[in-house]
């Protein structure tokens, strides 16, 4: 069976400039900005799991400034549209969970368990029960108690195809970003303790974008980091 996942970029709104190079090309004081917020964000990985809601926030509002500077735009919409529709983030991220060694590879893989991620105020508005899980929770029974009280608001939209076929594929930026945003969306919604907000999945949406923009060389490569990052992090990242 194959699976469509087009319906994942059909949520993506065409935009006049999405252009990866406004972001290569910024002057040194905002990459300065950017490198030192990316360097504080990193340290976040120690913190206990439980924590890492505070990194995945962060995180993301990192990615969302690279959508800002791509692509002009200000809005959620056109962030996510900037960024999903980005062939050069697309083909980085391509390129790094390709790497067998790649811990983002390894917690985009765990990430990608999890899915699909469901948008909890919708199903709220829906009528539908959110459901209390534990560290013990089997995330799949999650998954399917959802699709079957009529659950339709998820990312990825595909996924639940994904399991029902078998045909699980190596994560890739269009299922792994709408994932995020989605886990994100959660973050501000009117509930709080359900299971969207398992640790199992911010945790791991965090160390995949953390890595991402640490394997994918994001920040790394602006000549205004400080040249000995590489030093002091690289013993941690492989613990």
């Amino acid at each position: 069976m194959i699976v469509d996942c087009d319906g994942i970029l059909k949520i993506a709104k065409k935009q006049g400039v999405n252009d990866f190079q406004r972001f290569v090309t910024l002057d040194i004081e905002r990459k300065t900005i950017l490198n030192d917020w990316f360097e504080y964000v990193w340290k976040m990985r120690e913190l206990p799991a439980k924590d890492h809601i505070r990194g995945f926030w962060m995180a993301m509002d990192l990615l969302d400034s690279i959508a800002d500077i791509i692509s002009g735009s200000r809005t959620d919409d056109d962030r996510f549209s900037a960024l999903i529709l980005n062939e050069q983030l697309s083909e980085l991220f391509k390129k790094v969970i390709s790497e067998p060694k790649s811990l983002m590879r390894m917690y985009g893989k765990r990430f990608s368990t999890q899915w699909p991620v469901f948008d909890t105020d919708h199903m709220i508005n829906q009528g539908l029960q959110l459901i209390h899980t534990s560290e013990s929770s089997i995330r799949r029974e999650t998954i399917d108690q959802y699709l079957t009280s009529g659950a339709i608001q998820y990312m990825p939209v595909c996924w639940p195809e994904h399991i029902k076929s078998g045909d699980i594929p190596l994560p890739d930026w269009k299922h792994t970003l709408s994932a995020w945003y989605v886990v994100r969306k959660n973050l501000s919604g009117q509930e709080w303790n359900h299971s969207e907000a398992d640790v199992r999945i911010h945790t791991n949406a965090f160390l995949t974008l953390l890595y991402f923009f640490k394997e994918g060389k994001v920040f790394f490569e602006n000549p205004s980091l400080k040249p000995d990052i590489f030093d002091r992090t690289q013993v941690l990242s492989s613990l």
